[in-house]
């Protein structure tokens, strides 16, 4: 089940997810007027701050959204189509959410610091984007009939690329832009 052509896909996906997330930030910051600098798996003001605490709500607000988007929109090529070879651009979602949500315990992330700003605790809009990126994959999987293995072999294969992904951020600090 694990063919070459399924790996490139996992490996586009991730490449695909984490560069449309960090450029969403990067866009929204440019568009708020603050010359940004994007990474890997970064976006942040080359100044260094925010001028107003809302501008860093919408531009966290941006990434976490374009993923639910992205995630959205591979749910509906997949129930279309039926093409298991673009269950990563879905799982893709789900685990970037679901790992963000987990390092919010360590240092809040995009929703953790949205949830802060708008006073509903920092685990309320985490949890509910988990649980739609949940729902997307655990109804694509049912519909498609995806076996477990093939599940397992997705997970291993996006956390593979993922980690490679931000270590390759963390040791090199890659700009992109």
């Amino acid at each position: 089940m694990l063919t070459y052509k399924f790996v490139l896909y996992s490996l586009l996906a991730v490449v695909f997810s984490f560069m449309v997330h960090e450029f969403a930030h990067w866009t929204m910051g440019e568009f708020l007027g603050y010359e940004m600098r994007m990474t890997l798996n970064t976006g942040y003001p080359i100044a260094g701050k925010y001028d107003k605490d809302w501008h860093f709500t919408v531009i966290s607000s941006v990434g976490p959204l374009i993923t639910l988007l992205q995630a959205i929109i591979f749910y509906l090529i997949i129930k279309r189509y039926s093409n298991a070879n673009l269950y990563p651009f879905l799982f893709t979602c789900f685990y970037l959410e679901l790992l963000s949500g987990l390092l919010t315990f360590r240092n809040p992330n995009d929703l953790g610091r949205i949830g802060k700003y708008l006073n509903i605790g920092l685990f309320t809009l985490p949890i509910l984007f988990i649980a739609i990126h949940f729902m997307l994959v655990y109804k694509t999987s049912k519909r498609e009939n995806y076996q477990c293995k093939f599940i397992l072999m997705t997970i291993l294969v996006i956390i593979l690329f993922s980690s490679l992904w931000v270590g390759t951020n963390q040791l090199y600090k890659v700009i992109l832009i």
